[in-house]
């Protein structure tokens, strides 16, 4: 791996702990849409440092979500709830903030943010290994 992979694999794990931090906040102070924002961004952000690991990136494909179900999840190199998760993450976030529907309430949020918290364990476990 080259150190420009592993500076890009540094950034967006960084990208991650502030974008998951930020949404813990977001949570507890019940500020729906912007914890929604974060919870999808750390899980995107996980998304794009294991991407990198395979020369990907939003630069070069914009399609981050269907990527890494298809070089991850598909492949069993990353467990399927935690592309599942992923892909409803995303579809909230949309809905949301380019929908016609109103963020999750604090409790869905709050099980979110697990999953959140899920991804990024696993992003770091699996990149340990590499």
């Amino acid at each position: 791996m080259t150190t420009e992979t592993q500076d890009l694999i540094h950034l967006r794990l960084s990208q991650a702990d502030e974008s998951l931090s930020a949404a813990r906040l977001l949570v507890e102070r019940g500020m729906r849409l912007g914890a929604m924002d974060r919870i999808y961004f750390t899980m995107f952000y996980c998304a794009c440092a294991l991407l990198a690991t395979k020369e990907f990136g939003p630069s070069r494909d914009g399609n981050v979500a269907g990527t890494f179900h298809r070089e991850f999840v598909k492949t069993g190199l990353i467990p399927t709830e935690i592309g599942d998760r992923f892909k409803a993450a995303t579809q909230l976030h949309q809905d949301a903030d380019l929908g016609s529907q109103a963020p999750p309430d604090t409790d869905r949020l709050a099980e979110l943010l697990g999953d959140a918290e899920s991804f990024l364990t696993t992003t770091k476990l699996f990149l340990a290994k590499q």
